[in-house]
């Protein structure tokens, strides 16, 4: 016994089974970004093994905590670290095996008390004279690896023994070619803006609702249209009796033909009629269908699947097919084999509620001009008899429904908008699990700052190397870029660019009401959208350079010129081919997403931004992800070009302080004040025209101050003060972040030479210009922190919610840690510039997206600021920690026997502080991961459910 607890105890066998635990959840990510999560759960999470790891694992941490004696208060906070492990286990165990989720699905104005689980079950059972009996398992079927799925009962007298032969994951049916076959067509039919892929056998026919596809069934359709499909010379024409208009989707061409009794019926063509349409894919003269695996699925778009058993009752057997699929109710086959009547099935279980939900309202907030929602929310009446409750409720993200163990949280909703799709679960383990969490930060904070521990030990060998090695500095460069003014232009492009820049910055002091109620001035929408859309901070149009004011100014003025300029950012391949553009360009004009421009109709991506819409976040892939990004970025445009973006009118005496776009005020405004408004927007539209033709812009700035007085005048309860507007006015120009990052390289590069050349010539004076270097780092910090609050101050939300925000806010992090350390330490202060120079430039490429609408639902929620502050201020940290690792294989290459005892010392000190940011960025790393999970469980229920 003693012997196999040193075994299970020894560090040896921590390191080796740590190991396989690291290796063996990396795989699982990889295999659950190819596969998906139930095979990552098959082959690895719900794996025995895995839990005979965790469980060895546990035990080794109990018995190191006796072995070393942790509970002095010398080593309290090892022994709270170790502690909040095995808590952590604990609640995980009671969460996987006592808890429990799914989904709920409720109609306006129904009620509900059951969910479909999101576990999959397989469920046998049999029946013969009135007796039944029955199996259910839980299962998990792995898409890349053997599965065994087998189960046995008895009934009546006979034996049932049903056994797995093959699984076919995402099925569906392949057409292949076959001599004994029949013609088939596979085509994509579309109807009221969405479309569907069907094939059609000869003898059947397709009804859509508005005309008939008939392959030759024989059928007489009286009452609709019908386009009749037939072979000859084993090529499909067409016979029709309306017209049909056609697009080439290769060469774009558009035609029409007339009503004929012989049309070919080609592929890769679109025919449509005034309310449908449908292409032919691939027509084969004689094929049959079979089950494959859809090569096209994704790990975040499964199909249905297929599993085929063999049943054998008292030596009877018979092959069964069960089609299911994982969070889908499951459907029974039913078949006689032997005498007795077996049911099959495979899928999600229905679980009942100890009470009831109603659902009163479904209530879907869209963002204006576009069809992406901003919010949604279920207003519901929870129902409980037993404890004579009935309460009325509302969830919407990060806003939860709690009872008696169980929690609601506003899932997905259905395509009509009218039912709502609840996540529910049932997680005993949440507190343990918590209360782990709050351990670990416990035990990792106090031991960063112990004294009686390595970082404090550390920091006295980074002084005592730092006294023998010396100081460094540094010096500075400055370039500048001015732009080409868009004034005195050819004509022939004058109104596209002959909008005066000083106009545009007094329209851009316009305020304006963004969709979440926020006053702000048009020059940081503008600045937003064009940041949005064109992915830049100015735009180019030949060798003129536009302001974003300027850039939206035209758009609603001259929107015929500006549809036709490539300035939405789409750089992808495959969606450049649906809008017929080069594969390899990084813009498109808005009239190139359109099939008829001229009309604004015929949204090439209205189908796939649907199909991306309805699936959760968690199952979208990367094509999902673009399409939704660019439909957003042509709905901006749109909404420019129609002004309804622009909401800059007051409704006069308007109890909720409402502001509309021009159109929506006279639409909805009062005779008089409607009236009011045409006349001053009609003055400014015609001041502005002028102004281009002439290039004299005073009566347009006259017009538009007569706008700003209407706003200050019926909107004063809510207008903001001029020091407000001019703060964010004077934030868009001075473009701090993108202006920083070449003084931060620059001097940190300069530095890093200096530091270099002092430690080859240790007698090189370096006093004034380690000065000067810092104190302009700080002058720089000064100016990256007061950026950071004017963003704040501006957006109203923390400046780390997106990718763009959570990268200027990481260098400012690297900066704080650089000087932290870096009192004594040049190399380290050149580090530091260099990384936080190299983190701004990345926040500056083209692929960062800074937020320009509401941050969606699920991101509105105060953990994620919490989470993303702490897991990005650790990136600041590590980096500077692998950038003085560099730092010292140069030192270690440069070492020789003249400068060993120097570069030594530089050694030392540069190894104390790497190791102690380090231990910051781990820690913070560690403490923001689990904040993570929290932010996970509280806005969506589940721990790690975001992606892989």
């Amino acid at each position: 016994m003693k012997l196999l607890l040193n075994i299970l105890g020894s560090m040896k066998t921590m390191a080796l089974l740590m190991s396989i635990f690291a290796f063996a959840i990396a795989y699982a990510t990889f295999i659950e970004n190819d596969y998906g999560t139930i095979t990552a759960k098959a082959d690895i999470y719900n794996a025995r093994w895995f839990e005979i790891l965790m469980g060895i694992l546990t035990i080794n941490l109990v018995i190191n905590i006796f072995r070393f004696k942790m509970f002095s208060i010398k080593k309290a906070p090892i022994f709270i670290f170790h502690l909040a492990f095995i808590v952590i286990i604990i609640g995980a165990a009671i969460t996987r095996y006592v808890g429990y989720e799914g989904t709920m699905h409720i109609r306006e104005g129904e009620s509900s008390n059951t969910m479909l689980s999101s576990d999959t079950y397989f469920r046998a059972s049999g029946e013969i004279d009135g007796k039944t009996n029955f199996s259910e398992q839980n299962v998990y079927l792995s898409k890349r690896s053997q599965n065994s799925l087998d189960t046995s009962f008895s009934i009546g007298e006979k034996e049932v023994n049903i056994e797995l032969t093959r699984y076919i994951p995402d099925v569906i049916e392949s057409l292949e070619e076959a001599k004994d076959g029949v013609p088939m067509l596979d085509m994509m039919v579309t109807s009221g803006g969405s479309g569907e892929a069907i094939t059609i056998k000869e003898g059947e026919y397709y009804n859509t609702p508005t005309y008939v596809i008939d392959f030759n069934s024989g059928e007489d359709f009286k009452d609709k249209e019908t386009i009749t499909v037939y072979v000859k010379d084993k090529k499909a024409y067409l016979s029709h009796s309306i017209a049909l208009k056609t697009l080439n989707m290769d060469t774009q061409q558009n035609s029409e033909i007339k009503p004929s009794k012989e049309t070919s019926f080609d592929t890769r063509k679109l025919y449509t009629t005034d309310e449908a349409g449908f292409v032919l894919k691939q027509f084969y003269p004689s094929a049959k269908k079979t089950l494959i695996s859809n090569p096209e699925a994704s790990a975040q778009r499964p199909g249905m699947d297929a599993l085929i058993f063999n049943v054998d009752v008292d030596g009877v057997s018979e092959e069964v097919m069960v089609f299911g699929k994982a969070g889908s109710r499951a459907k029974e086959t039913h078949n006689i084999i032997n005498g007795v009547d077996i049911h099959l099935s495979y899928g999600a279980k229905r679980l009942t509620l100890p009470f009831s939900i109603h659902l009163k309202d479904f209530q879907l907030d869209r963002y204006p001009g576009s069809m992406s929602p901003s919010s949604y929310a279920s207003e519901v009446v929870l129902i409980d008899k037993e404890q004579n409750i009935e309460m009325p409720y509302r969830i919407y993200m990060n806003h939860i429904l709690d009872h008696r163990g169980f929690r609601f949280f506003q899932s997905s909703y259905d395509q009509d908008e009218l039912g709502t799709i609840l996540s529910v679960n049932n997680d005993p383990g949440t507190l343990p699990t918590y209360i782990g969490y709050a351990l670990l930060i416990i035990g990792m904070m106090w031991s960063l700052f112990s004294k009686h521990n390595r970082f404090a030990a550390l920091a006295k060998k980074a002084k005592k190397a730092s006294a023998a090695a010396g100081a460094i500095l540094a010096t500075l460069l400055v370039v500048g870029y001015t732009p080409v003014e868009a004034n005195n232009l050819p004509s022939e492009i004058k109104t596209i660019v002959g909008f005066d820049k000083k106009h545009a910055q007094e329209f851009g002091k316009l305020v304006v009401q963004d969709a979440s109620g926020r006053m702000k001035p048009v020059n940081t929408l503008a600045t937003e959208i064009l940041a949005k859309v064109y992915k830049g901070s100015k735009l180019k149009v030949g060798k003129y350079t536009l302001t974003p004011t300027q850039v939206v100014l035209g758009m609603m003025i001259k929107p015929d010129e500006y549809r036709d300029i490539k300035m939405i950012r789409t750089k992808n391949k495959e969606i450049n081919k649906i809008i017929s553009v080069r594969e390899d360009s990084k813009y498109a004009s808005f009239s190139q997403f359109f099939f008829d421009p001229q009309n604004i109709k015929g949204y090439k991506l209205g189908s796939y931004v649907e199909t991306a819409m309805r699936k959760q976040p968690k199952y979208r892939d990367q094509f999902d992800k673009d399409i939704l990004k660019i439909d957003e970025r042509v709905n901006i445009t749109y909404a420019v070009y129609t002004g309804s973006l622009l909401k800059i009118w007051p409704r006069p005496a308007d109890e909720n302080n409402k502001w509309f776009a021009t159109i929506d005020a006279l639409q909805t405004f009062s005779y008089e004040d409607a009236s009011r408004i045409r006349d001053i927007a009609f003055a400014y539209f015609s001041a502005v025209d002028e102004g281009i033709s002439t290039s004299d812009w005073t009566n347009a700035d006259e017009a538009l101050k007569k706008m700003g007085e209407y706003q200050r005048f019926y909107g004063k309860e809510i207008y903001p003060s001029e020091t407000k507007i001019n703060a964010e006015v004077l934030y868009n120009k001075a473009n701090i972040f993108e202006n920083l990052y070449p003084f931060y390289l620059l001097v940190g590069f300069v530095l890093l030479i200096f530091s270099f050349i002092k430690i080859i010539k240790p007698k090189f004076k370096l006093g004034f210009v380690a000065k000067a270097s810092l104190w302009l780092l700080i002058l720089f910090f000064i100016l990256h922190t007061i950026g950071l609050g004017l963003r704040w101050y501006i957006s109203e939300h923390a400046p780390w919610s997106n990718g763009y925000e959570s990268m200027i806010y990481i260098g400012w992090a690297t900066v704080l840690a650089g000087f932290i350390f870096s009192k004594r330490s040049p190399l380290t202060m050149a580090s530091t510039s260099i990384l936080t120079g190299l983190i701004l430039f990345v926040a500056h490429l083209n692929w960062m997206d800074p937020q320009v609408t509401n941050l969606v639902p699920v991101l509105k929620s105060y953990w994620l600021s919490i989470h993303v502050a702490t897991i990005t201020a650790s990136y600041g940290f590590l980096g500077l920690g692998a950038l003085l690792g560099f730092v010292v294989i140069i030192l270690f290459i440069m070492k020789n026997d003249k400068n060993k005892n120097h570069i030594t010392n530089s050694i030392k000190e540069l190894n104390a502080i790497n190791e102690m940011s380090l231990m910051i960025g781990l820690v913070l790393l560690t403490i923001g991961n689990f904040l993570g999970g929290i932010w996970a469980n509280e806005s969506w229920g589940r721990y790690w459910g975001w992606d892989p």
